[in-house]
């Protein structure tokens, strides 16, 4: 029997799961008889049921055919947590045969799920699109593996390489790209569980940094005003989403949670270390020159996605030079996107 394609399936229905499943993976499972599907199922939110509980629900109460297949993309989970273990519920129920993309890294699976399965009799196959699927849960495997948050680097230019125009004339966003790829960076944000900026786009932009375009949830906005510039009438402040603010002393005319940084010290790994503290698994910068450069120069970052827009602005703020080809490249109304990451993409779509 093939496999790959019934995991392929679960890679599809875990994709659902994007900007809603975090801090959790996203997971699907497909049972199969044959060649026919009989149930499936994904993990929709966190705290919900897992994907293998979905698909089995979706079955039914009738006892599982013994000659059926359940594949699943990440490894039925073996400890207690806000939902039973999932690998004692496929052997309460009688599965017999289970098909695993990748293993869980998470220290309270990894590798008991499978193990805790073949135990009680059940042929498990392992590893199948191993690469596909720990790309699609690289937000996840990161921050459990690396302890710290997947970092997505995104930023607009000008076809002549600058992120903004001197001199500014007034306070506001300096249109770049096409409606078509705002679109496309508000889907971006929704999949993401923060976004952060520097002071100076604060002060200079006034953005929102919320999701408007599409639908879903907006990010935790993070600022990072080491020196207390952001004025506190920025769009940041308003209290339509979640925001944090790092700063070098607490500031009582913003109306916001905050965390102050020590004075002289690197503030990128206490950032990221907070934000690890909070199970926020991904974080995309949107910030400036200044803040994404330290990124770059510091070696943290994941991805990187900028946009190259028609407009010429002849002088202002360089943009950040990767120094190597983009994975993938595609046009967005009138602008054009690379996509850079500094580990491998096996998925030819590259869902992000």
């Amino acid at each position: 029997m093939e496999h790959a394609p019934w995991m392929q399936r679960c890679l599809q229905l875990a994709a659902h799961g994007a900007g809603h499943a975090a801090p959790n993976p996203m997971v699907g499972a497909v049972l199969v008889r044959g060649d026919r599907i009989l149930a499936e199922g994904w993990h929709h939110a966190h705290g919900g049921p897992h994907a293998e509980v979905e698909c089995l629900n979706a079955f039914g109460d009738a006892a599982i055919p013994a000659d059926a297949v359940l594949y699943v993309s990440l490894e039925p989970c073996s400890h207690t947590g806000l939902t039973p273990p999932c690998a004692d519920m496929l052997i309460a129920r009688g599965v017999r045969t289970v098909v695993v993309g990748c293993s869980d890294p998470d220290p309270r699976v990894a590798g008991n799920g499978i193990r805790r399965l073949r135990d009680a009799g059940i042929a498990v196959i392992a590893d199948v699109l191993r690469d596909h699927c720990r790309w699609q849960n690289r937000r996840f495997i990161t921050s459990v593996e690396q302890q710290r948050p997947y970092i997505i680097l995104k930023w607009a230019r000008s076809s002549d390489g600058f992120l903004d125009q001197h001199p500014r004339r007034e306070r506001g966003v300096q249109r770049i790209s096409s409606f078509a790829s705002d679109v496309l960076v508000h889907r971006w944000r929704s999949e993401e569980q923060a976004i952060m900026v520097g002071s100076r786009t604060v002060l200079n932009d006034d953005p929102r940094l919320d999701v408007r375009h599409v639908a879903g949830r907006s990010p935790l906005r993070v600022v990072l005003d080491r020196t207390c510039i952001a004025p506190a009438s920025s769009r940041i402040f308003d209290g339509n989403a979640p925001t944090l603010l790092f700063s070098r002393s607490l500031r009582d005319d913003v109306g916001i949670e905050q965390c102050v940084l020590e004075p002289d010290r690197d503030p990128l790994p206490a950032v990221l270390a907070e934000l690890q503290r909070r199970q926020l698994r991904s974080i995309l910068v949107e910030g400036g020159g200044e803040l994404l450069g330290h990124f770059i120069r510091s070696g943290l970052w994941d991805e990187a996605r900028e946009i190259v827009g028609e407009v010429l602005m002849l002088q202002g703020t360089r943009a950040p030079r990767m120094g190597m080809l983009p994975q993938r490249s595609f046009t967005s109304g009138s602008d054009r996107i690379h996509l850079h990451t500094r580990s491998s993409t096996p998925d030819p779509a590259w869902r992000w």
